[in-house]
């Protein structure tokens, strides 16, 4: 049982995501101080004195700001702009997921782009080049081998939309429990260090694994190289997860057939036009390239709120907190 929290009760809201409708969906008694972006200079004079944040991000200068935190609230799953290190042992981070869904969702629409060549046909009829109307046939994703890195809450989604479409499903995960195959409906589960030995057989790869120092640039050079020239990659994950050099060369001189990438290597800041790479993927006719909203659909945004919400109510109520993350050692 936590201590319950008394008034004045503050939270800061310091996220990215549809931040007017947040404060809006709040409905615990607060004071409730808005932050105009996640800078710095923005978020660190509000913090003395507050119980709570919601942000995707927290600093050392944030924590050394932040006298009286209790709980710092990601509007999100990832954690890794978090740092960690510098937090109080009074302060807990919780995380939010509810966006397994529509990240399934867009995993499934852009492997069907891209293995129709959607975006392909969609170039040739807009420059007035139609000259088969019924062209080749089509290939389905039934029958089709989809290697699953990472099998947290998307990679399970992701495999139950696979299992429907009647695929061949491969999952690969760190420690892979005996038996969690047959468990999960998974055809095969390998652990991360056969990751090279399965890619192969893929004929799509999603990945859906956390950033973490073991994760990030898990997807090389070799590793892109072992994937069969007419296969796809698909990136929910995070950006650094594959190596941006090796990822771009391999698209452009189609050592794998085509990749939709929805997180990048560079972000906005202050919402102003930032190119997501410093390599021109947007020059290649086969990439499909989203700005990170994979799950950002309307019942991720109300599961999510909904979910802050009961940990505020949770927080000041003294009950014990939902989704705490463990901190790294």
């Amino acid at each position: 049982m936590m201590e319950k929290t008394h008034s004045p009760r503050t939270v800061v809201i310091a996220q990215w995501q549809a931040i007017e409708a947040f404060h809006q969906a709040l409905t615990t008694p607060a004071t409730d101080l808005i932050a105009p972006t996640a800078r710095h200079e923005d978020v660190v004079p509000l913090l003395p004195g507050a119980d709570v944040i919601v942000t995707g991000t927290f600093t050392r200068a944030m924590a050394n700001a932040a006298d009286s935190l209790r709980l710092i609230q990601t509007p999100g799953a990832g954690v890794n702009g978090i740092d960690f290190a510098a937090l109080s042992k009074q302060t807990t981070v919780c995380n939010v997921y509810g966006h397994e869904r529509g990240i399934a969702e867009y995993i499934f629409t852009t492997m069907a782009m891209l293995n129709r060549d959607y975006l392909g046909m969609d170039r040739r009829l807009r420059a007035g080049d139609w000259r088969d109307h019924l062209g080749m046939p089509l290939p389905e994703l039934q029958g089709k081998t989809i290697v699953i890195v990472g099998l947290g809450r998307i990679g399970a989604e992701t495999a139950r939309w696979a299992r429907f479409m009647e695929m061949n499903v491969i999952g690969v995960a760190r420690n892979p429990a005996p038996g969690s195959a047959r468990t999960s409906g998974i055809d095969r589960i390998a652990g991360i260090e056969s990751l090279r030995s399965v890619l192969p057989e893929a004929d799509f790869v999603a990945l859906s694994v956390p950033l973490t120092p073991e994760t990030t640039g898990l997807i090389g050079p070799d590793e892109l190289a072992a994937m069969k020239p007419n296969a796809y990659l698909i990136n929910v994950a995070r950006g650094e997860v594959v190596d941006e050099a090796a990822l771009y060369t391999a698209l452009r001189d189609r050592t794998i057939a085509g990749a939709a990438i929805d997180t990048w290597y560079r972000y906005p800041v202050d919402d102003q036009p930032t190119p997501p790479s410093a390599y021109p993927f947007h020059e290649l006719s086969n990439v499909v390239m989203t700005p990170h909203i994979a799950g950002a659909t309307e019942n991720t945004f109300f599961y999510r709120w909904a979910t802050i919400n009961e940990n505020l109510r949770r927080l000041w109520d003294g009950e014990p907190l939902r989704n705490p993350v463990i901190r790294p050692e």
